[in-house]
């Protein structure tokens, strides 16, 4: 009988099964036993040939020009080839597809649109016809893997899953290889700072993101405070005092914007009896929030921990290698009806400290069973634990951060909701009309998975900030026993003076709000839920973007801010104002009906041959339209993205040590400009330089003693790029040459033990 072959999608997740299946033989590049071959690729192991292989460079030149486009290759000219360092493992996986000894395969990379396609991209390749199933599981736990394999889903069930998968690499191919070099060639130039080209990037979700970081800076510099009064009282009563705001009963948004007005009220009222008019009491529930998606759980890792988007994905990612979590690349926050039986498993694999208490008290409520928690899920459900039981102390610090967010979310809808007694008080003096609310808890429900001090995502309440604070004040003053009709003193009334605030920069956690709903920031969760799939790219690409979007020196990160530099501003004002046809780049509307139509190619109701149709009659379009540009323009160089210097944190004003230095040797801000921020210090959020001895963090002075050390590891010593490299993406890229203490050579990545403690630790190359 012939071998099961299995295909993932990298080392760890291979090893996974093994340990699953009992598959211990570890041979080059792959596991083997009696029953199984067990290989990996390592992310995408082809990628699509340059624009150039498909040119006649004789003909049209090998620089880049708007005589070179549309290059189009068609759904059946694209062509892939090995990317670069992996031949080996793509050698490795052909021989076993091919193998006479395989009767079976399975594809066991994640099970997602990108998943598929670096599996289809291997299979394509190696032209195989043998039986093909396909693993779907949304953890790596030994019982989902094995529970997996006895439900395997046939390949023709994910066959529009991998169509949506060709089709979205084709179409940002197309966007981003013929714009990219139209743009740059029309309006690049060459910058001598960097001693490169002025590179335009252009992509199909890349810019309109830009564009709304863009346009939400213009309003801001558009905006002009306009001045308004609010008008408070405080009465009292036999019983006690109470506060209260003027209002218009006729019209409640109504805001008072003269001075004279407010003071008139104040006037008429000020030491004049008033009577309570309405007085209406109910009780409110405030349900638990839903399960995390990929996207609520980056937003509230942001606002409590700061951390980008990037960074929250790639921490999710190790947790779910780690088999701590369920799969984190979801964009849905429920659970199906079939795990309703086994989420008792789930909630006992946390019970340890500091939830115990919480497990034990969980349990004896009963399974949540409401829609809130079960209801219809997409491709993955919600992240919630997994059903083994995690050494939390193994973990990272910020995997446990990371980690406590899921669990407490997880643990609150085991519980019923909060309960408030809500109280709305209108009290009336010489015919002005003033509101009192006030909220008291009755029963904090699912509150205590918080503490009373915090709100749902962990964010102590204390941090708000002044005019937070005063409109959740407002809403839930503690108030003496009323009632209606009861005469009132009026103590004291007075008038405020307040101004209206521009828009507010964006967050990332904002940021993927509004790439979520194409554009318009949606704050109602279970809103959220009901409009996916619109939106700019997926939960598991839109960290990436915002990423690039730094990189290529298209937006700053100020602080928790994002905001475009010259360049990203000057290229979405061209878009707007002069280029028409290109609008459609910028539309995030546009963009999010491409998206949606590639969920129609995944479903069969669009077929992958309409969807780039009209992908390359939008590309011609535009050509055409920069062609015309150039003839009545000519080249216009846009600005140039701005120097390490302005993209840094805005600590400029410190002395930065370098790092492995005595405390008393700095570096003034005169010469600050000659260091090159690394990236983000894991430990405080700071910047990470190169000194003589290592590489460490410059907020030293405030007690940071971040530092990795130039000692060489196993011989060889690590360079900045590897450095910047290990702060980004949390490996190195391959280093090769390293020397055991045998004097054996190997070739290795170096990856975090613990990044705020600098530990590193080896992922190696071979298996």
């Amino acid at each position: 009988m012939g071998k099961t072959l299995i295909v993932a999608e990298k080392p760890s997740q291979a090893r996974e099964y093994g340990a699953a299946l009992g598959v211990r033989g570890k041979k080059d590049g792959y596991l083997e036993n009696e029953q199984y071959v067990i290989t990996w690729c390592y992310g995408h192991l082809l990628e699509l040939e340059r624009p150039e292989a498909y040119m006649d460079l004789e003909r049209v030149g090998k620089r880049w020009s708007l005589n070179r486009l549309p290059v189009l290759p068609g759904l059946n000219v694209f062509r892939r080839v090995v990317k670069s360092g992996a031949l080996k493992q793509y050698q490795v996986i052909q021989r076993w597809l091919k193998s006479t000894e395989i009767e079976e395969v399975i594809c066991g990379t994640d099970a997602d649109r990108e998943g598929q396609l670096l599996f289809q991209e291997v299979w394509d390749a190696a032209k195989c016809s043998k039986p093909l199933s396909r693993l779907w599981i949304s953890s790596l736990t030994t019982a989902a893997i094995r529970e997996g394999l006895k439900c395997l889903r046939s390949a023709e069930s994910v066959a529009g899953l991998a169509a949506a998968g060709h089709g979205r690499a084709f179409a940002d191919w197309d966007f981003g290889m013929n714009l990219t070099e139209g743009f740059t060639a029309l309006f690049g130039s060459f910058d001598a700072v960097r001693k490169k080209p002025n590179v335009i990037s252009i992509g199909r979700v890349q810019t309109p993101t830009l564009a709304l970081i863009a346009e939400r800076e213009w309003e801001i510099e558009r905006f002009v405070a306009q001045p308004y009064f609010e008008v408070r009282a405080e009465f009292w009563t036999t019983t006690g005092e109470y506060p209260g705001k003027w209002f218009d009963p006729g019209e409640e948004s109504k805001r008072i914007t003269s001075r004279q007005d407010a003071e008139a009220i104040v006037g008429k009222t000020q030491g004049k009896s008033g009577i309570i008019t309405k007085m209406e009491q109910k009780d409110v529930q405030e349900p638990a929030p839903l399960l995390f998606d990929l996207t609520s759980l980056t937003i509230a890792a942001s606002k409590k921990h700061g951390l980008s988007a990037e960074k929250v994905l790639q921490l999710a990612q190790s947790l779910y290698e780690k088999k701590a979590i369920t799969y984190p690349r979801t964009d849905c926050a429920y659970l199906a009806e079939d795990l309703a039986p086994k989420l008792p498993e789930h909630l006992q694999a946390v019970r340890q400290e500091p939830y115990t208490n919480l497990v034990d008290e969980a349990g004896l409520l009963g399974v949540p069973k409401g829609k809130r928690v079960i209801n219809t899920i997409t491709a993955h459900h919600a992240i919630i634990p997994t059903t083994e039981k995690v050494a939390i102390e193994r973990l990272t610090s910020e995997e446990q951060k990371l980690y406590d967010l899921i669990v407490r979310r997880f643990l609150a809808v085991w519980f019923p909701p909060a309960r408030y007694h809500q109280t709305d008080v209108v009290t009336e003096i010489e015919g002005e009309s003033f509101r009192t609310k006030g909220k008291v808890l009755l029963s904090p429900g699912w509150k205590i998975v918080y503490g009373q001090d915090e709100t749902e995502d962990g964010v102590v309440r204390k941090t708000r900030k002044k005019d937070d604070r005063e409109q959740a004040d407002e809403e839930n003053a503690v108030l003496p026993p009323l009632s209606k009709g009861e005469n009132v003193r009026t103590e004291r009334v007075f008038c405020e003076e307040k101004a209206t605030k521009p828009p507010k920069r964006f967050t990332q956690g904002d940021l993927l709000k509004a790439m979520e709903g194409a554009g318009k920031q949606i704050d109602d969760e279970l809103l959220r839920q009901q409009l996916k799939g619109k939106g700019l790219g997926t939960v598991a690409t839109r960290p990436a973007i915002i990423e690039s979007l730094i990189d290529r020196g298209y937006i700053l990160q100020e602080q928790r801010t994002l905001k475009p530099t010259a360049k990203g501003s000057e290229l979405i004002r061209l878009i707007k104002e002069k280029l028409p046809q290109a609008q459609l780049l910028i539309s995030a509307e546009m963009t999010g009906q491409m998206e949606f139509n590639l969920s129609k190619v995944e479903k069969g109701e669009l077929t992958i041959e309409q969807y780039m149709a009209d992908v390359e009659e939008a590309i011609g379009r535009i050509i055409g339209e920069l062609r015309s540009f150039e003839h009545n323009h000519g080249k216009t160089p846009l600005a140039q993205a701005p120097s390490k210097k302005a993209q840094g944190s805005t600590n400029k004003k410190k002395p930065v040590k370098k790092a492995g230095e005595n405390g008393d040797q700095t570096q003034d801000t005169a010469s600050e400009e000659q260091v090159k921020v690394l990236g983000t210090c894991p430990k405080c959020g700071g910047e990470v330089i190169e000194g003589q001895k290592g590489f460490g963090c410059g907020n030293w002075r405030e007690g940071c003693r971040f530092v990795i050390w130039k000692t060489p590891i196993c011989g060889k010593s690590l360079s900045p790029n590897q450095i910047k490299s290990l702060l980004k993406k949390g490996k190195t890229p391959l280093i090769k040459g390293f020397k055991s203490k045998s004097g054996k050579t190997f070739s290795a990545y170096l990856i975090w033990e613990d990044p705020t403690e600098a530990k590193l630790k080896f992922e190696f190359w071979k298996e």
